[in-house]
Order: C-alpha cells, then sequence, then structure tokens
C-alpha cells in the first residue's frame, strides 16, 4: 500500500510523517478527493471510508476533545552505541563500568532540540506539559483543534472494547522543528496487543507421573524448573538485585492468589515491594482475562528469584511500550531486572518509533540495567493466523526484535520428564515458540556468526526473499514455557507461552546479579554481547521442533508450510538454547 502523503504545499516548508498502514483508508479532510504536495511529488489520496476498523479499532467521527501527544525529541545519540558495547562487551576494559542516570542525560541529551520543541508549543499557546528529565520526551494534551493546527491534520475518533483513541493518518511540521523530532507519539499508531498465555483450567488428575526428573508430573513446576536447569538456590542474596514486570492492557494481580500459589508448592512466602500504575486485585476473580498474564508473571518471578526487590509496573496507555521506555528511563534508579511478556506484530510499529524505543533500552544498558522480551508465541506468523491460513507467513514480534532486548522464546519436555524440545502447539505445547528475523533492525555485530552458521546449515529453510535474512535474528535464549500452574482469583488455570518462560529466565539473571553485587562488580546490563560469547556449554542446545504453527492444539491449529526448524547452534526457535544455570552463572560471574 502506498503512503497517503498528508503534507500541504504552502508558504512554509514543512517535513511530512506518514503511516502506509493506515493511509490508504484514512484521509485528512471531509471531501472525496484531495491533493497533497510532497516534495516535489504531488499524491492523489483515495475517498474517506466511514467507519472504518484498523487493527479492531473503528472510526467513530471527528475528535472534538482532548488529544494526547508525545514528541519524541531528537537525542545526540551519534556515540551510543560504541558507550553501550564498551561496558557490554566481556573484551572491552570498561565491561562493567556502567554510567550513572546523570551521565546518561549529559551525554545524550540535546537541549537545543529540546528548546525548539518548546518553542514550537509556546507559538502554539500549549501552556501545560510534561517533559523527562533528559528532555528525550515531552507530552502534551491539547484540544483537537490545537492538535489538527499544530501538526497540519485532522484527528478522529475511534473505539474498540470500550477504549477511545484519536489518531490521524499523517501528519507534519514546520522544517524548523521537524529537524529537531523524531516522531509525534499517538498520531498514527493503532494499538494491537496480543501477547497472553494460553490457558485452560487446572486438571490434576490429568498429570503424569513420575517420568524423568523427580516430581515431572507434566507441569513446570518452580521446583522443575529449578532442578532441571540447576538452581541450588532461589534465595537473592542481596536486595540491591532488584527486579520488574511490565504489565499493560489493563491486567492485575491478586496478592492472595501469589500467597495460594506460594502456598501450593512450598515456597517461602513472596510479596510485590512496590507497585506503579493502575492494578484492581478485584477484577481478577471477576474474570481471569483480566489476570492472568500479570498473574502468571508475578508468581515466576518471584518463585525463581525470591526474597528480593520486584516492582509491579504497569502502563495504563494505548502505545504502552513507548510509555514504558519514557518512564524508565526518567527513574533515576530502576530495578536491575525487567521482564516483559508482550508484544505486537513489528509491522504495526513505524521504524522511527521502533528506534526510539531500542535506543532508550540502550540507555538502560549503559546504566547496568537488562530487558528481557516475550518472542510470541505463534512462530513466525504471528498471533493475526491462529484459525486463519491467509495469514501464514513471516510477521516477527515487537519489541521481541529489538537488538539491545535479551528475547526469550519458549520450550517443552522437562515438565513432563521428556527431551527439552522447541515448544510447538503441533507437540502438544499449546503455544509455538515465536522467532525470526526483523524487518526494521539490521542484524547486530554480536551474532552475526552465529546467524551466519543458521542460514548456511538449517535444515528446512524457507526461501531467503521470503524473510529478512540480514535483519536482527531473535530470540537469543529460550526456557520452559508449557503447562504453568497459575493462581487467578481462587482458582488454578494451567497455561503456556514465552510470557512464562520470560520472568523465569529474567528471575535467573536476578540471581547473578545478586552474585555479582555480593562479589563487588557490577549488574549484567546489557546481556546479549556476553551471551553470544561465553561457551555454548552454558545452554542445553534445542535441536529438535519447528516454529511453523500459531497458538492451538494439534489438528485445529493453524500450520504455515513455512518455518524455521531447530539445529545444533543458535537457532530462531530457541535462540542459543536454555540455560545450564551453574555454567551460565560461573561464566557470567567471571566478567
Amino acid at each position: 500500500v502506498d503512503p497517503c502523503h498528508l503534507a500541504r504545499a504552502p508558504a512554509t516548508m514543512r517535513t511530512i510523517f506518514t503511516i502506509a498502514a493506515v493511509a490508504a483508508v484514512l484521509l485528512v479532510g471531509a471531501s472525496a478527493t484531495r491533493t497533497r504536495f510532497v516534495e516535489d511529488e504531488v499524491v492523489s489520496a483515495s475517498t474517506f471510508a466511514s467507519p472504518t476498523a484498523i487493527n479492531g479499532w473503528v472510526r467513530t467521527g471527528l475528535s472534538t476533545g482532548k488529544v494526547p501527544l508525545t514528541f519524541a525529541v531528537r537525542q545526540n545519540l551519534a556515540n551510543l552505541e560504541e558507550t553501550v558495547m564498551a561496558v557490554s562487551d566481556p573484551d572491552s576494559p570498561r565491561y562493567g563500568q556502567h554510567l550513572t542516570f546523570e551521565q546518561v542525560g549529559e551525554m545524550f541529551a540535546d537541549p537545543v532540540a529540546t528548546a525548539a520543541v518548546h518553542a514550537f508549543l509556546d507559538a502554539h499557546g500549549v501552556e501545560q506539559r510534561e517533559q523527562t528529565p533528559h528532555g528525550e520526551y515531552i507530552r502534551v494534551v491539547v484540544d483537537a483543534e490545537v492538535a489538527n493546527a499544530m501538526l497540519d491534520t485532522v484527528f478522529h475518533d475511534f473505539e474498540s472494547e470500550g477504549q477511545t483513541i484519536t489518531r490521524a493518518a499523517g501528519y507534519s511540521l514546520p522544517a524548523e522543528v521537524a529537524e529537531y523530532v523524531n516522531f509525534v507519539g499517538y498520531v498514527t499508531t493503532f494499538p494491537r496487543l496480543n501477547m497472553r498465555p494460553v490457558f485452560h483450567s487446572y486438571d490434576a488428575s490429568s498429570m503424569l507421573r513420575g517420568r524423568g526428573l523427580q516430581g515431572a508430573s507434566g507441569v513446570a513446576t518452580p521446583q522443575i524448573i529449578s532442578q532441571y536447569y540447576g538452581i541450588d538456590n532461589n534465595t537473592v542474596s542481596t536486595t540491591k538485585a532488584s527486579q520488574a514486570l511490565f504489565e499493560t492492557i489493563g491486567q492485575s494481580y491478586e496478592p492472595s492468589d501469589l500467597a495460594a500459589f506460594d502456598q501450593k508448592y512450598s515456597l517461602p512466602k513472596q510479596k510485590i515491594s512496590k507497585v506503579i500504575g493502575p492494578n484492581d486485585p478485584s477484577s481478577c476473580s471477576a474474570n481471569p482475562n483480566n489476570c492472568i498474564e500479570a498473574e502468571l508473571d508475578v508468581q515466576q518471578i518471584t518463585a525463581i528469584a525470591q526474597d528480593t526487590h520486584t516492582t509491579f509496573w504497569s502502563i495504563p496507555g494505548t502505545e504502552s511500550f513507548l510509555e514504558w521506555a519514557q518512564a524508565v528511563a526518567a527513574a533515576s534508579d530502576p530495578p536491575l531486572v525487567h521482564s516483559i511478556s508482550y508484544g505486537s506484530p513489528e509491522s504495526d510499529t513505524s521504524a522511527p518509533q521502533a528506534k526510539s524505543f531500542d535506543d532508550e533500552i540502550a540507555k538502560l544498558g549503559a546504566r547496568g540495567i537488562t530487558v528481557f522480551v516475550a518472542s510470541g508465541d505463534d512462530g513466525v506468523a504471528g498471533a493475526a493466523a491462529r484459525g486463519n491460513p491467509g495469514a501464514c507467513g513471516f510477521n516477527p514480534s515487537y519489541p521481541a526484535t529489538a537488538p539491545h532486548v535479551t528475547a526469550v522464546g519458549a520450550t517443552q519436555g522437562p515438565e513432563a520428564g521428556t527431551t527439552e524440545v522447541a515448544c510447538s502447539s503441533n507437540t502438544g505445547g499449546g503455544i509455538t515458540t515465536g522467532g525470526g528475523f526483523s524487518a526494521i533492525y539490521p542484524q547486530p555485530s554480536w551474532q552475526s556468526s552465529q546467524v551466519a552458521g543458521y542460514l548456511a546449515n538449517a535444515p528446512n529453510l524457507p526461501p531467503k526473499s521470503m524473510f529478512a535474512s540480514t535483519g536482527r535474528g531473535y530470540p537469543d535464549v529460550a526456557a520452559m514455557g508449557h503447562n504453568y500452574v497459575i493462581a487467578v482469583g481462587g482458582q488454578f488455570y494451567q497455561g503456556s507461552g514465552t510470557s512464562a518462560s520470560t520472568p523465569v529466565f529474567g528471575a535467573m539473571i536476578t540471581l547473578i546479579n545478586a552474585a555479582r553485587i555480593e562479589a563487588g562488580k557490577s549488574s549484567l546490563g546489557f546481556l546479549n554481547p556476553a551471551l553470544y560469547k561465553i561457551s555454548s556449554d552454558a545452554f542445553h542446545p534445542i535441536t529438535s521442533g519447528e516454529n511453523n504453527c500459531a497458538a492451538g492444539s494439534p489438528g485445529s491449529n493453524t500450520c504455515c508450510q513455512y518455518g524455521f526448524t531447530a539445529t545444533t547452534g543458535w537457532t530462531p526457535l530457541t535462540g542459543l538454547g536454555s540455560p545450564k544455570f551453574p555454567t551460565l552463572k560461573s561464566e557470567l560471574m567471571a566478567m
């Protein structure tokens, strides 16, 4: 679909921002045909369709109320990658010498750019605004007519499942301010978060008995996870090794459910130390869907990394990843490990917004903070392929594709006392580990040799013309993702997903961070350069499985013609493999 460029050909030069996915159906203005000028090119736009549904959002009319906007201000990032690699590459003499919050601000902020955006807002009479401490983001809420005038566009209201958002097909800025702005948030993106565990009622009578691992019953219990991966002590030795869970789409947790989970598995009583943002425990008993993801995250990260400071960080807005990145970037002392169990199609995210998110993660890495993201539960095709073979293809999951996060895939087998393989709905896993190659982010040098090895030797490799083989490969690692018990609203359910394996792996890094801090060393921070350099003995090789199927049950699930196949070494199913915790800890402690 060709972009519909929405800029006026005017006396004052303006720079144009567009979104291709929306432009075919959304046009600024009410007339049947409009012509806009883009540099020397004339673009004729199609008729505005009404009502128009985009990612489930239905247009209800012109906006007449308030419009939130976030200006992502240009930063001085020319040396960002060099800086983060200097403190993250184990071979660097500066490894572990992380920057402070203040140093990051001094190094990467652009006061001139921030001032230019403020001047632009002043010119439009915008008085109320919020700014992150180093001026990276400026947030405003303005009347629709002011937003229309500022961005030379027309905002419309859209509704979905009781929520209302305001969006436009595109926008422009005067050249004198556009050079200082990466993008304006809340204008063209239509949120579509689709990561929740596949779950069903807990049936203890159906569990397997006595196969392989001591106590293996078909359920990924905290004891089975620790036993298989070799964790002999789940107590975090210092609360300085803090951790956090990203939550969104209204997900909540109930402290009494955490207590019930701990009691069921004879764990020391755990707690969430801090809640940031909304949390409604009463919603859990009303409908398990309100809490199933958050409860899974809370129960697993506190079971594997016990007795430390754990934050429940809930983001209420419609551009959750951007909002979270802003919030964490603005925090002077955020937790050292963050687990994100959510994702959306990478194709729904604009390249500038994706870059901005990853830049913020890189800055966190430079400060010694590690971010884990679930790789997705629907193989290479994404959630749209559930029950819909027409959606087969290669649709990477964002933000798992961001180079500065550590993406986590899923395995199955150890919970039932069998060989660990890539989790797939076709082998009874309920979900299929997501993985593939980013169409936005280029392939980082720290993984290039492992990815090249896979592309050269992988069995049944799909045609390279079908996927971005030069893009960032994901996931980076994996852990068990099948059949977790989740306490929700006083009941127990079973769930599967990379949204389970992600907090589990994150908790393991919390344990290692604690050991490093106790030894007088730094936290691990941006982890990927180290993971790809340490001995392969730190990982269980996952050499069996395919990720061509979407989540579901065998026989009724969608299995596409193409996907990736597991083999030795790194794969776009389970990354480098699942952890052999004692060796992983030893390797990372030695740095």
